[in-house]
């Protein structure tokens, strides 16, 4: 086969690690309940999606007692606050070897200086303290529950006044809580990955934009040593790469915790379950993983008409996979838990243009940007290799580069045994494709029309 691109791997580069792919349970009235059946759709590493992330809420108040987190699980489950599997969806998710991270949107109200769950107050530096163990006793409640977490942050989005459930903190006061508070989880046993943990990982505020509201706890060496993980959003400054978690020592993994595209109105809703609507969210994830090196990326919601699968509304079916879902099965199945690795391309697309960065993996992220994204991974005993490509087109299905017949030339060294691969289009929902191999095994050649994502496996 005469291919007229080749994209090359280099496994001897490696950039960050891969955790996952998942999105967010939320309790809110406005949100519909996931049931046990679409759960498994979500999670199920072979039937399902391959989700392997959960990212679930610290409720601020229960009816009862608004400082005791134990009462507000319980009334949660309890048939008045509509999550019966509240602590069944963390199990669901552990029992398939992945992760729960818990946010909270609050602290008590009677902690905070506007007496109020709503945002437009800060904790109250007196009750550091209390917070501290109001946050250990929901990791150690999941734990009793037998539904352990992997991580909890201290504060969704503290750099943003919220009319709803919501907190402010300065860098300042998130360095001082870490400084005087130290690693609050220790003792509490987590799961992460199919394996307990010795303790509950620590979360940074998750930032609603810019990440560098961590800056102050980052450069102090205190504060730094007890934090295990960065949080942030990607809603403004989309494309940054956190230099102060990523390159400096002890480095951190930065965690992409929450991000939503709908259409913004009722009469566009519709479109958000359609096919030329996945490439927004996909160019998401291309720019957190890509190019900003983060190492997991969740989704606001799992269930919702413009999310992974639908909730009835504009023009979905409850419970039914949407095309987002399918399209972001590909990077939950093909690149979590791996080794992020170098890949380098030639040649032209299949109209004859060369392949310049206009048309292969911009280097400035573009949410409606239709140029190809290539990335590549490698497992941790280094016997797995996998991609993730897709041809992105507007919302109107136009401007796709059709990059025509593709060499993929594996590491040197790399023979390959196995070679599986996964094809989503518009008509093909998630299609198993067999990969022609090069009489050495050494390489692969695939087809890749505009609209299409492939995702490809190599074992040895």
């Amino acid at each position: 086969m005469d291919p007229n691109a080749t994209i090359t791997m280099n496994s001897n580069r490696k950039y960050q690690y891969v955790r996952g792919f998942g999105g967010m349970d939320i309790p809110w009235d406005n949100f519909f309940e996931i049931k046990r059946d679409e759960y498994e759709k979500l999670y199920h590493p072979e039937t399902g999606l391959g989700l392997n992330i959960i990212r679930i809420m610290i409720m601020p108040e229960n009816p009862t007692d608004n400082t005791n987190i134990r009462l507000t699980n319980e009334y949660y489950v309890s048939g008045e606050g509509n999550r019966p599997l509240f602590f069944d969806s963390v199990k669901i998710v552990n029992g398939y070897n992945g992760y729960a991270l818990a946010s909270p949107w609050s602290p008590p109200p009677d902690w905070k200086s506007n007496g109020t769950k709503n945002g437009g107050g800060h904790l109250i530096e007196t009750y550091y303290g209390a917070y501290k163990n109001y946050l250990r006793d929901f990791c150690q409640d999941m734990l009793d529950h037998g539904a352990p977490i992997y991580a909890v942050s201290i504060q969704n989005e503290p750099n943003f006044m919220a009319t709803y459930d919501g907190c402010e903190w300065t860098s300042n006061q998130m360095r001082d809580f870490f400084k005087t508070q130290g690693h609050f989880t220790d003792g509490i046993k987590g799961w992460g990955g199919g394996a307990e943990t010795e303790t509950v990982f620590t979360m940074n505020g998750e930032s609603a934009n810019h990440p560098n509201i961590n800056d102050a706890a980052l450069n102090d060496p205190e504060s730094r040593a007890v934090i295990d993980i960065i949080g942030r959003h990607i809603y403004g400054n989309v494309q940054v790469r956190y230099t102060e978690a990523l390159d400096k020592t002890p480095k951190k993994e930065v965690w992409m915790t929450e991000h939503n595209i709908n259409s913004g109105n009722v009469t566009s809703y519709p479109n958000d379950s359609t096919w030329n609507y996945v490439w927004a969210m996909m160019n998401d994830v291309d720019v957190s993983i890509r190019l900003n090196d983060e190492s997991a990326f969740i989704w606001w919601a799992l269930k919702r008409f413009y999310s992974f699968i639908g909730d009835g509304q504009y023009g979905t079916i409850e419970g039914a996979i949407l095309p987002r879902g399918y399209a972001m099965s590909h990077y939950a199945k093909f690149a979590k838990e791996s080794w992020r690795i170098a890949l380098s391309v030639s040649g032209k697309t299949a109209n004859g243009t060369d392949l310049s960065t206009r048309n292969f993996n911009n280097g400035t992220f573009d949410r409606n940007g239709t140029d190809v994204k290539a990335t590549a991974y490698v497992s941790e005993d280094g016997n797995t290799i996998s991609m993730v490509l897709f041809t992105p087109t507007t919302n109107t299905g136009t401007g796709g580069v059709d990059m025509g017949t593709i060499k993929i030339q594996l590491p040197q060294g790399f023979t390959v045994k196995t070679a599986t691969g996964m094809r989503s289009t518009a008509a093909v929902k998630a299609k198993t494709e067999e990969v022609l191999l090069s009489n050495d095994r050494t390489a692969a050649f695939v087809m890749l029309p505009p609209s299409t994502i492939l995702s490809l496996r190599f074992t040895r």
